[in-house]
């Protein structure tokens, strides 16, 4: 009975040897008993449909072994292959296959013929896209958008996406837009002001971003003229709000138009 015991706790030290050798069942922890990797992505956020760069170390891998990188598929998140490289044990910058708009998870596996030395951890990738304010528009909280077309009176012919009367002439004026959560890092509006056939000479409108996590930004025009305003997004709800030197009673209509730089087609998360 004593060999018995002594022999279960000799096979029980045996098998607790090879795990700890070998990185352990199921692994993931990016290091293993034939190397260690660490890896990241140059940036992981970037313009959809651009290369993917990846920078990646390997210590003490054996010959012959090739690092993959995985990228995880579809609504059943299959993952799959994108790329394959030889490995060394220098650090190396590579680029992946480009990808189109939206969030991606990848990971990296390190073989040696058909043996898996182990896996990565799981790192996120997103790609940036253009989102029209109509697209994002659908989301906005103070009421739906209406698109047109508007003769003011300089005489430009202006095409815009929302219009929305201004009559507070006091900031932060009131709100025209007011948007949820979206996963977009910024935005260019092409503004304009006045009312048709009607030059408010001297009269300046106001339009302001705000939200939950930033400082406000703030651009200003005359009326019957037209800016291009460019804004930083933090991910969290942004308002629009406008105000108007005239006051109620000299109003003016401000014109929207824009394009926003989000991972989501929708512009929402």
């Amino acid at each position: 009975m004593p060999m018995r015991k002594h022999l279960l706790l000799a096979s029980a030290l045996t098998l607790v040897s090879t795990l700890a050798f070998t990185g352990g069942v199921g692994s993931n922890a990016g290091a293993a008993s034939h190397g260690s990797l660490s890896w990241n992505f140059s940036s992981n956020r970037l313009n959809a449909n651009t290369p993917v760069q990846v920078t990646y170390t390997v210590v003490g891998v054996r010959p012959g072994s090739s690092i993959s990188f995985e990228r995880e598929f579809g609504t059943a998140h299959v993952w799959k292959a994108v790329a394959t490289f030889p490995l060394g044990s220098t650090a190396t910058t590579v680029n992946l296959p480009a990808v189109q708009t939206g969030a991606y998870l990848f990971k990296v596996r390190v073989t040696t013929g058909r043996k898996v030395d182990f896996y990565s951890a799981q790192r996120w990738l997103y790609a940036y896209g253009p989102v029209t304010l109509t697209t994002l528009c659908a989301k906005d909280n103070a009421g739906s958008c209406s698109s047109g077309s508007v003769q003011l009176q300089n005489s430009k012919i202006y095409n815009y996406e929302n219009a929305v009367g201004v009559y507070s002439s006091t900031s932060p004026g009131e709100l025209v837009m007011g948007f949820p959560n979206t996963s977009c890092r910024s935005g260019v509006l092409t503004i304009e002001s006045g009312r048709p056939n009607s030059l408010n000479t001297g009269d300046v409108s106001y339009v302001q971003v705000t939200q939950t996590a930033s400082d406000p930004q703030i651009t200003n025009l005359p009326d019957t003229s037209q800016t291009v305003f460019t804004i930083k997004l933090d991910g969290g709800p942004f308002d629009i709000d406008e105000w108007h030197s005239g006051g109620t009673d000299n109003y003016a209509i401000i014109y929207y138009s824009g394009i926003f730089n989000c991972y989501t087609l929708s512009g929402v998360r």
